[in-house]
């Protein structure tokens, strides 16, 4: 194989690999916290398609969203939007329907239900996503990155 092959392999590969990733613009921040769905406060989580904002958590303590997608399903976002998530009032909220996210100053929505990616404005990138282990044992849930 002739040097220049080589070359552009080395340099290349990764670019095609790596190049293509959109890297989540809120900053990473230590998150893990559990909930004990019994807890009146969790109420609403026992409805598929519901959504509750727990606050003081995530980037900037804005709160961490976490929707009940199906029956043993739970998933879980950074409420920051994520088209400027500098901006002091760059926190989305939940729609009443429970299962679209919308940041008033910028006008993007968020699916909660599938995988936080838009629906509509200038956001391009979707809500960052945090892991979820459900526990029915003791109807538990832990929120971590």
């Amino acid at each position: 194989m002739s040097k220049l092959r080589l070359f552009f392999l080395i340099i290349l590969l990764p670019m095609i690999f790596f190049g293509c990733e959109t890297n989540n613009p809120v900053p990473e921040v230590y998150v893990n916290f559990m909930i004990e769905l019994n807890s009146p406060l969790y109420n609403s989580l026992n409805s598929v398609g519901s959504s509750i904002i727990v606050p003081n958590e995530g980037y900037k303590e804005r709160g961490v969203i976490i929707t009940r997608a199906d029956f043993d399903k739970f998933v879980a976002y950074d409420a920051t939007c994520t088209y400027d998530p500098q901006d002091a009032w760059g926190r989305v909220e939940i729609d009443k329907t429970g299962i679209i996210a919308f940041d008033k100053n910028c006008q993007s929505k968020f699916s909660l239900l599938l995988d936080g990616s838009v629906m509509q404005g200038p956001a391009s990138i979707p809500l960052k996503m945090y892991t979820v282990v459900y526990n029915p044992n003791v109807n538990t849930l832990v929120i971590h990155n």
